[in-house]
């Protein structure tokens, strides 16, 4: 396959980077010029795989940043699949055709060969950026499923301490780095002797199980920004919440990865379908849709050069 060009959108003074080639992924979101997804730190020297990533250090080194999609699962590979699947899935880093663009849109789609596709439309806000996204199983088997938005912010958005806005009821299940449970589920925002609503450099790095966030919405917010993930779908009735402020001294993260996960997602765990929950089965003929949106809101907006002059 000869491959795709980066794809530059823009509207006002909202710009981004997708590419069709690596998982279809929201490279970069610039607001107002201000960088609010993260970046690793070996992103510039990323080659893109052939194959699937086998394994979670693969996947990483894979990984420039930004937000894409894990699926048709996300964690270890389910092994029972009858197409080799890949960590987080082979669509989270395989290439993804460009269907259409416009100046501020581009759609994408993807398929595997026993029926099982996604189409994807990566669109602009005044405020952000959107993404909804078509499954349907065109196959004769039902497919067994996990769906995880891996919307992972950074650059300007962590430069000062957030607080975290969680609905009320959300259920919270700590996971090891790995994502599997550890510990009794607790009520959001569970002891406060572990700071769940405060994300700043003292925060340990951590994964976490939010179950049942209703509404789905999440809120981040700090003297400097006001950031919200929203989303709407049956499918994605939970998310994740990573947190890696610098704190993992091992490679490849060297104390030096800055990121914030809040990842609407099908499960409240990482497990993949290690675990028989919540998982998303599909029969032949089924569709899944669902769409996430993300707004930053900058406390203080630079001008524009209209308005400089």
């Amino acid at each position: 396959m000869t491959a795709q060009p980066a794809v530059r959108l823009e509207r006002g003074g909202i710009s981004a980077t997708v590419l069709p080639d690596e998982g279809g992924v929201l490279l970069d979101l610039l607001v107002h010029g201000r960088p609010v997804l993260t970046a690793t730190p070996w992103g510039s020297a990323v080659l893109p795989g052939a194959r699937p990533a086998a394994d979670e250090s693969t996947w990483v080194e894979r990984w420039r940043g930004g937000w894409q999609l894990c699926f048709p699962t996300a964690g270890q590979p389910n092994p029972l699949a009858a197409v080799v699947e890949g960590f987080h899935g082979t669509a989270s880093q395989a290439p993804w055709l460009e269907v259409s663009r416009a100046p501020d849109t581009v759609a994408l789609g993807w398929a595997d060969r026993e029926g099982l596709s996604a189409e994807r439309l990566w669109r602009l806000t005044d405020h952000g950026a959107a993404v909804a996204t078509r499954v349907h199983n065109a196959g004769d088997t039902t497919r067994v499923l996990v769906v995880a938005e891996h919307l992972i912010l950074g650059g300007d958005v962590l430069a000062a301490p957030l607080t975290l806005d969680v609905p009320a009821g959300t259920q919270l299940r700590p996971l090891d780095y790995a994502g599997l449970p550890e510990g009794a589920p607790l009520p959001w925002p569970g002891d406060p002797a572990d700071r769940w609503t405060v994300v700043d450099r003292a925060t340990p790095a951590r994964v976490t199980g939010l179950a049942g966030v209703q509404p789905q919405r999440i809120g981040a917010r700090g003297p400097h920004v006001d950031v919200h993930v929203e989303w709407q779908g049956a499918a994605l009735p939970h998310a994740l919440l990573w947190e890696e402020l610098g704190a993992s001294p091992e490679q490849p993260w060297n104390g030096q990865v800055i990121a914030l996960g809040i990842e609407p997602t099908s499960t409240p765990h990482g497990a993949s379908t290690a675990l028989d929950l919540d998982l998303v089965r599909l029969p032949p003929g089924g569709t899944l849709d669902w769409s996430v949106a993300l707004s930053v809101r900058w406390a203080s907006t630079p001008l524009d050069e209209s308005e400089a002059s």
